[in-house]
């Protein structure tokens, strides 16, 4: 009878918690910028952290060894620049706690890469994520239709107590009438809809089919549409289409490729938008390169840009003290040129990987999240989105350069 790894059995606990938002906040004074509390600040222990740092430990102690070759080389050469940048940040704490918590959740995506078999461990991994996607649609469809959450007590999971009187709330208006958007288990619907893109994507390209699927697949459908969240819709919808209707499919990663290059240039071009969404974006996106400029080498830290970007936005007029939603120019801003150039050959390779061999679901998904992280930060700042980017990474590198283990 073949011995039951423990390490295994941590990884697929920690995917199954991957949307949960437990977790204790130790505020203090680095925590605030000027006077306001800044929760990107606020170095937190998540239920995933726990979970990741036994997974890590349970590799040492079964002596697996992580071999420094190919991406795990440049990932670990990546982390090395991080720590560096964290180093000389201006809020270490919460730069230190950021990043080791990023060198946490990619170690979950190099146990992917190296130990998941995809003949062995693909059903429990497909039916562990069913069932997650289930009760997370569930759950966003139960608060559009309550107006608010739905066990309005943060211990349940870690989800948000919040209703239509809730301060700063996010709200949409449609035809009149003032519609609060679901956040499931997160901390605002576009991440969210993030989230549930990735899963419809999977869903449908790659978890077998069944009723138990099916069903999945419409609430989840369902909930995307009730985010409001059009960036992601059109995301999702976009890469769909493309796939049914291009005959070459590596049309739509240059064509990708392109749009998100397009993306980082766009505080360049002399024009403007009545949109408060487009015009914050373009105004952290300039900053950010301001930022970049004064700090080219190893940037302000991991996880301190929003306490520089007060200072290096151009107008007063709108105080967004947020990281720049884009997680390319944020990673160049808060760590450096060579942070940046190390990323995207970590992202390319592995896209363009998934890509020669043919595999759909993760091409697709690929595809899905450079859009999504081109408009927004929440891969790389969230904890659950961050963590499911480094599993969807790591399985990408298994397609990408072979099963290892």
């Amino acid at each position: 009878m073949k011995k039951i790894q423990v390490s295994k059995i941590l990884f697929f606990a920690l995917a199954a918690v991957l949307p949960v938002n437990l977790g204790k906040h130790f505020e203090f004074s680095g925590s605030y910028v000027y006077g306001n509390l800044v929760d990107y600040l606020v170095p937190t222990l998540y239920l995933q952290d726990i979970l990741a740092l036994a997974l890590l430990l349970a590799v040492i102690f079964e002596k697996k060894k992580i071999g420094l070759q190919g991406p795990v080389k440049k990932l670990g050469i990546f982390l090395g620049i991080l720590f560096l940048s964290s180093l000389v940040a201006s809020r270490t704490l919460p730069s230190m706690w950021f990043m080791f918590r990023i060198f946490l959740y990619s170690m979950a995506g190099v146990y992917a890469y190296l130990w998941i078999d995809f003949k062995k461990d693909a059903g429990v991994l497909q039916k562990i994520l069913t069932a997650q996607f289930l009760f997370i649609s569930v759950l966003a469809i139960s608060q559009f239709l309550l107006k608010g959450s739905v066990f309005d007590n943060y211990l349940f999971l870690g989800e948000q107590p919040y209703s239509a009187s809730t301060p700063v709330i996010t709200r949409e208006f449609f035809f009149g009438a003032t519609i609060l958007p679901p956040m499931g288990l997160f901390r605002h619907p576009n991440v969210l809809a993030g989230y549930l893109a990735v899963m419809l994507v999977l869903t449908i390209f790659w978890i077998p089919r069944s009723r138990l699927g099916l069903t999945s697949f419409c609430l989840g459908l369902l909930a995307l549409i009730l985010t409001f969240s059009l960036f992601t819709w059109g995301a999702l919808f976009l890469t769909l289409i493309l796939f049914k209707v291009l005959p070459d499919k590596k049309h739509i990663m240059y064509l990708y490729l392109f749009m998100t290059s397009l993306i980082l240039l766009i505080p360049f071009f002399p024009f403007s938008s009545d949109s408060a969404s487009f015009y914050r974006r373009d105004s952290l996106l300039g900053a950010s390169y301001r930022v970049a400029g004064e700090f080219p080498l190893l940037g302000v830290g991991a996880n301190n840009f929003t306490s520089y970007v007060d200072d290096y936005q151009v107008t007063d007029d709108i105080r967004f003290t947020q990281p720049v939603h884009n997680v390319f120019a944020l990673i160049l801003a808060e760590s450096g040129v060579f942070a940046f150039v190390l990323f995207l050959l970590i992202f390319f390779e592995a896209y363009a990987g998934v890509f020669r061999k043919d595999a759909a679901p993760l091409f697709l998904t690929m595809s899905v999240l450079l859009l999504l992280m081109s408009f927004d930060h929440y891969f790389w700042t969230m904890h659950q989105t961050s963590l499911l980017f480094f599993i969807v990474l790591g399985l990408s590198w298994k397609y990408a350069y072979g099963q290892r283990n």
